[in-house]
């Protein structure tokens, strides 16, 4: 069921109401009985599986943490690879006795 936001015009309560699509809207405060206006308010969605990106929904300071990790990763990573060398192992080969 939809949560509506509510906003009394005399006295400026705002409150909220769990109701049904089919449910007609709320006339009156509950504090000071005034007229209500339902308010317009932006839906809180979360889209969830494979196609979405974590990085959409992710907290701001882990994401910065998670950038500086890749960053001196990526540091750490970047030396001359090409001055050391590679000394393929030789096969040993198993003795039976």
């Amino acid at each position: 069921m939809p949560i509506y936001e509510y906003e009394c015009r005399r006295c400026g309560h705002r409150f909220e109401l769990i109701q049904k699509f089919s449910d007609k809207p709320r006339k009156r405060c509950p504090e000071c009985s005034g007229a209500v206006d339902r308010l317009i308010s932006p839906p809180a969605i979360r889209f969830k599986g494979t196609g979405w990106y974590v990085t959409d929904y992710a907290d701001k300071k882990i994401s910065k943490e998670a950038k500086e990790a890749k960053e001196a990763k990526a540091e750490s990573g970047s030396g001359d690879k090409k001055s050391e060398s590679k000394k393929p192992e030789a096969k040993k080969e198993k003795k039976t006795s």
